[in-house]
């Protein structure tokens, strides 16, 4: 979802839009508590009102950001045969600087939340679990999706705090190659 959309007058959509963007924003700076909807409607150029009529309350807006992210198998497609591979390339992308670690950031800073925990955690299960529970199937398919979502998120984090692993092409075949068999293992059935 891009955030640079200027707001026009009297346009619902662009100020809908606008609302959702902002409020993406701040939810990845900070918790669920700490943001508010004015802060929100301000950064949006926006009026409060319009935040309640749009989105109803903070809750239903904070649940609309994370249902506006995309979903695991939109980016890594819906096929068993060669998820793993996929994700290798995908994690080991050395021209994807632009991986975008809202949705995560998001997750972290309200996940403990008595209000939002249970939405962040309702949302992981539909934009992930779920979708790669199906792909995977059998027996404790759902189980082994988390196992296979807790493997990347864990990579993600690590990446954006670290930089990537490697620079030496010859190395990171060799990284893909082993990520790719620790996700087989991770969604092999049990």
């Amino acid at each position: 979802m891009k955030c640079n959309q200027p707001i026009r007058r009297r346009d619902a959509a662009a100020t809908k839009s606008a609302i959702l963007c902002a409020a993406r924003t701040l939810f990845a700076r900070d918790s669920y508590e700490n943001v508010g909807i004015r802060e929100i409607a301000s950064l949006a150029g926006s009026d409060a009102a319009l935040v309640s009529r749009y989105f109803g309350s903070k809750e239903e807006l904070f649940t609309a950001v994370l249902s506006s992210g995309e979903r695991g198998v939109d980016v890594i497609g819906t096929e068993l045969e060669g998820l793993p591979e996929r994700v290798g390339e995908l994690m080991f992308d050395p021209d994807d600087e632009g991986k975008s670690m809202e949705d995560i950031l998001i997750m972290l800073h309200s996940g403990n939340s008595p209000i939002a925990g249970p939405i962040v955690r309702a949302s992981i299960d539909e934009r992930f679990h779920d979708p790669f529970a199906s792909v995977i199937g059998g027996e404790s398919a759902k189980e082994r999706s988390q196992l296979f979502g807790s493997i990347l998120l864990g990579l993600s984090i690590s990446q954006q705090i670290s930089g990537d692993i490697t620079d030496c092409p010859e190395l990171r075949e060799k990284l893909k190659r082993r990520l790719a068999d620790i996700i087989r293992k991770a969604i092999a059935p049990l």
